[in-house]
């Protein structure tokens, strides 16, 4: 696993009180019970800190899972996820 996996997976971690990574995936906006709308401010603002980007409000609104947001940041970031 790559470090800026491990750090991503740390955000979703922190992020959403996750203590089992294997569960991650299963993560949805407003799907999760901990993925709310206050959740997901929090999740933005944090990849946009550790990964030193600013994420347009276009994309946003498309990172509404784990895996869409692994997407997303490889796609329009070039970030190696």
């Amino acid at each position: 696993m790559n470090s800026n996996l491990i750090k991503y997976n740390g955000i979703f971690c922190d992020v959403f009180c996750v203590t089992d990574p294997s569960q991650l995936p299963l993560l949805q906006l407003k799907v999760s019970q901990q993925w709310d709308s206050v959740g997901h401010i929090g999740l933005i603002s944090a990849l946009e800190e550790a990964f030193d980007i600013d994420i347009e409000p276009d994309d946003m609104f498309e990172i509404t899972s784990y895996l869409i947001g692994i997407e997303v940041l490889k796609d329009k970031y070039n970030i190696d996820l």
